[in-house]
């Protein structure tokens, strides 16, 4: 009988050590090297992912909505004098729902080049998920995030039917932000989404990136709701302007800190992988002695 065997995701993939390595062509980590693996790609792609990242959020949140306004135009509507106890969100976004298709359009294709560098140093013993199985699985997996962060919203105080578009408007900006472009490397692996997000553990530079994005974005999403509970009476406390805010600029701080942590993570990784300050057994010894 023939046993279905599970395609890996890209991550497990790159976890697996290669036994191929011979004399002359390298040698395996040192011990003292823990569970950090070797580089996912070159320090110059890190660069440009994160110059990418802040560029996407950027433009996606002011810049692309702005230009794409011209293009869909709406009918004109008959000026109203706005209340003091109305807010409207449109006020300080330009549109939301442009922000959202634009993001998914620059997360999909950032996270296609991601997966296609990934895929490269992939094993030849084993097989990678097709894009398409992955452009599936990122679909899923950005859903089911955009469903978790709607249930935290609500739970934190957004109203279940009142202003429920712009409740599931920010679940979905923050699922971007956070599930959706971790989906294209980490797949379906269930352990490796625990053990990155819930256990605060990534091992690879990539997984330090994504975690760093992804709970930095959360986290000013809470943070920016704060202030709108605050009597001030300003147009951008309107729901969900303050929290869509604080996810866009923690998530630019996240990005540059993944950034460093993730060049902290190689040359260490590469410190330890040539034996460049581990002392060598003898001096060990007398160091205890």
């Amino acid at each position: 009988m023939r046993t279905k065997t599970s395609i890996p995701s890209i991550n497990q993939i790159n976890h697996q050590p290669s036994t191929n390595m011979h004399r002359g062509q390298g040698r395996h980590p040192s011990k003292a090297g823990g569970n950090i693996t070797q580089p996912t790609y070159p320090l110059l792609h890190m660069f440009l992912f994160a110059i990418t990242n802040l560029a996407i959020g950027y433009s996606t949140l002011t810049w692309i909505p702005s230009r794409l306004a011209w293009v869909v135009k709406d009918e004109p509507s008959e000026p109203s004098e706005p209340s003091k106890n109305t807010q409207s969100s449109s006020q300080t976004l330009p549109s939301l729902s442009l922000t959202l298709m634009s993001l998914f359009v620059c997360q999909t294709i950032l996270g296609s080049v991601q997966y296609s560098i990934l895929s490269r140093h992939a094993l030849k013993s084993k097989v990678p998920p097709s894009f398409i199985t992955s452009f599936n699985n990122a679909i899923a997996i950005g859903a089911i995030g955009t469903l978790i962060c709607h249930i935290f919203a609500v739970l934190f105080g957004a109203g279940i039917i009142h202003q429920a578009k712009e409740t599931m408007q920010f679940a979905c900006y923050l699922s971007l932000l956070s599930f959706y472009p971790a989906s294209f490397i980490l797949g379906t692996d269930v352990k490796s989404w625990l053990r990155i997000f819930i256990h605060n553990s990534p091992q690879t530079f990539t997984e330090a990136a994504l975690y760093c994005q992804g709970m930095m974005a959360i986290f000013g999403a809470w943070l920016g709701s704060i202030v709108i509970p605050l009597d001030w009476d300003r147009p951008w406390q309107a729901w969900p302007v303050p929290s869509v805010l604080g996810a866009f600029l923690f998530y630019m701080i996240g990005t540059i800190v993944g950034l460093v942590v993730s060049i902290v993570m190689r040359q260490r990784a590469v410190r330890r992988e040539f034996g460049i300050g581990i002392d060598p057994p003898s001096v060990a010894k007398v160091k205890k002695a």
